[in-house]
């Protein structure tokens, strides 16, 4: 069958029958993106299916308009003056925040300011305002629509919502976006730290998409060939237009946020975020974690996985370069202690341990049995897990030189954690999500602690 020779618009509101055997759609209605693109939202709205089945009625429905400080200049104020001068409905609110992250308590925000009657609701933003205002939309049962701000993150046409519960950030169901909308105009307005951050989104993918397959490899988890193939199609779109993306190229930006929502598309595919996330993520959301915690924001979301893809290629050198000793690998695997496990979480996670330690009660992703288990299948599928480590840490080779065209972090030199947190970070960031990846098959293997160890000597400070 092949997605990569459709157009995007091909590629939403219709079902595929896979060669995986599985049914795929990405339950989004339309998408508009380039110069002009906002232009299309009223003829968007005029065709609107609401959630009891009528089709949206501007002289009675009402629209609800989410954005924040920055993005209500960057967007939001246009789009309000649009929809008003063509007679819809509005009710608005401006998140007060400079910086936020998808909290909690900015979820409760949105929901008191949120009116009783509304019919739909508009993102206007990427990350946060995205996230959170399609988790509200999904909880009242009405649809959303985004309008884009910055090409920073993959989450556009994407069916979960991350947000931060009790000190960790857990992926909740969510729903598509009805519409999404990637005016260039808007994006090339975005610091070019947002974009660099959308560019170290996507490269994660490298990783994202190698990691499921190393677990089909050693678990026999479900991969689908034709999602890896549209997701790394996407990556590589982008990756040619670095040189544009510098110059702001409404073309370049173009292909960025469409590689962004084709990954989205590529999860909703799936049905969750396995294309698009895995161990890049997993440090990426505990470095978000630890900035929550200490009151600070952190980095970007995507600069996170961008600099984490970058860190755990030069983790594959290492690991390469040492090879694989089983024996030693058993004998890690029977050490471990759940009690010791505990109190390290604990020391590690602070607010956050509770959630991780009652993830493991489902997870077990260290038990011993299961950790033997794993290692007997990559030593009888050896080759193939090394062939797959080999493919990808030429693709990871690629990034840092990537991101430093747009001023893009590749190591953790630049953040506020010593040796040993960035240790921390790396050998515990594994255990904050039920999914297989490069930092438990290092694990497996009994190579993470040292591999987290020399990684984080080479770049922190004492």
């Amino acid at each position: 069958m092949g997605f990569t020779d459709k157009t995007i618009n091909e590629l939403i509101n219709t079902q595929f029958e896979c060669s995986c055997g599985r049914t795929h759609i990405a339950n989004i209605e339309n998408i508009a993106i380039g110069p002009g693109a906002i232009e299309k939202l009223p003829e968007f709205l005029e065709t609107q299916k609401l959630a009891d089945g009528r089709i949206f009625d501007k002289n009675k429905d009402l629209i609800f308009i989410v954005s924040d400080v920055n993005t209500e200049k960057a967007a939001g104020a246009d789009v309000t003056k649009r929809l008003e001068a063509g007679g819809f409905k509005i009710a608005k609110y401006v998140l007060p925040h400079p910086q936020m992250h998808s909290e909690e308590q900015f979820v409760d925000e949105i929901n008191d300011h949120l009116p009783e009657e509304v019919q739909l609701l508009i993102a206007v933003g990427s990350g946060s305002v995205n996230d959170m205002t399609r988790f509200v939309s999904f909880k009242k049962g009405v649809p959303y629509y985004i309008v884009g701000t910055a090409p920073s993150m993959d989450g556009y046409a994407s069916n979960v919502s991350p947000i931060v519960h009790n000190n960790l950030k857990i992926t909740y169901p969510a729903h598509c976006a009805a519409a999404i909308i990637g005016d260039t105009d808007y994006l090339a307005t975005a610091p070019m730290h947002m974009i660099a951050a959308g560019l170290g989104d996507v490269l994660g993918k490298y990783l994202a998409i190698s990691d499921w397959k190393l677990s089909q490899i050693i678990n026999g988890e479900y991969c689908c060939p034709e999602v890896c193939e549209l997701v790394l199609y996407s990556v590589e779109k982008c990756v040619a237009t670095i040189d544009d993306l510098k110059a702001r190229d409404p073309q370049a930006l173009t292909y960025l946020i469409e590689s962004l929502v084709l990954i989205g598309i590529a999860m909703s595919f799936i049905g969750n975020s396995r294309p698009a996330s895995s161990s890049e993520h997993h440090i990426s959301h505990f470095l978000e974690m630890k900035a929550i915690q200490s009151g600070e924001y952190g980095e970007l979301h995507g600069t996170d996985v961008g600099m984490a893809t970058c860190m755990i290629g030069q983790m594959y050198d290492e690991f390469l370069e040492n090879g694989i000793d089983y024996d030693k690998a058993r004998e890690h695997a029977k050490a471990f202690d759940h009690d010791t496990w505990v109190s390290e979480i604990k020391r590690c996670f602070g607010p956050g341990a509770t959630e991780v330690i009652k993830l493991y009660e489902t997870a077990r992703q260290n038990d011993s049995d299961e950790v033997l288990r794993r290692i007997t299948a990559i030593e009888a599928n050896e080759d193939a897990v090394l062939d797959q480590i080999r493919s990808v840490r030429q693709d990871l080779a690629k990034c840092p030189v990537l991101l430093e065209e747009l001023g893009g972090l590749t190591d953790p030199s630049s953040y506020p954690f010593s040796a040993g947190e960035m240790t921390d970070i790396i050998t515990y960031a594994k255990d904050l999500r039920n999914r297989y990846g490069t930092l438990q098959v290092f694990y497996d293997l009994g190579v993470l602690e040292p591999l987290a160890a020399d990684t984080a000597d080479r770049y922190m400070k004492k």
